[in-house]
């Protein structure tokens, strides 16, 4: 099978799979052999900041390229982090309500929600600078 692709298709193409591969290549092999494979072609659509190393037998990204990726990954990784951090906040402190207080599935449900949106705008208002650990 033969698949074609316009430059701008490739260029796109191109990302996915480095997202991909920054997020699954230390699960999987595959996922490896895939990047490799579409890296060889970014000559071929003149993509530039790809390079093969021959000691390496690889082909790599220029630090610019990757840098431009990055900032794609940085901002997602950042947002499933505030994300995260709403969420496990919010079970924790439901989990202390909980303690003093019955709640149906929906009632409880609704009252997570509440909380997570409380952290999250606590977080959008003040980063993490606001942020306290208390042992």
């Amino acid at each position: 099978m033969k698949i074609n692709f316009t430059k701008k298709q490739y260029e796109t193409l191109f990302k996915m799979v480095q997202y991909g591969y920054w997020v699954a290549s230390d699960t999987d092999k595959e996922f490896s052999e895939m990047e490799q494979y579409i890296n060889s072609f970014a000559k071929d659509f003149g993509m530039e900041g790809v390079q093969f190393i021959k000691d390496y037998e690889m082909y790599d990204l220029s630090r610019e390229l990757e840098d431009q990726l990055h900032t794609v990954i940085n901002g997602y990784e950042d947002g499933v982090f505030r994300d995260k951090l709403a969420y496990h906040l919010a079970r924790k402190e439901f989990a202390l309500e909980s303690e003093n207080h019955e709640y149906n599935q929906e009632e409880a449900f609704k009252r997570i929600m509440e909380l997570e949106e409380k952290y999250h705008l606590h977080i959008e208002e003040h980063g993490l600078g606001k942020l306290k650990i208390e042992e």
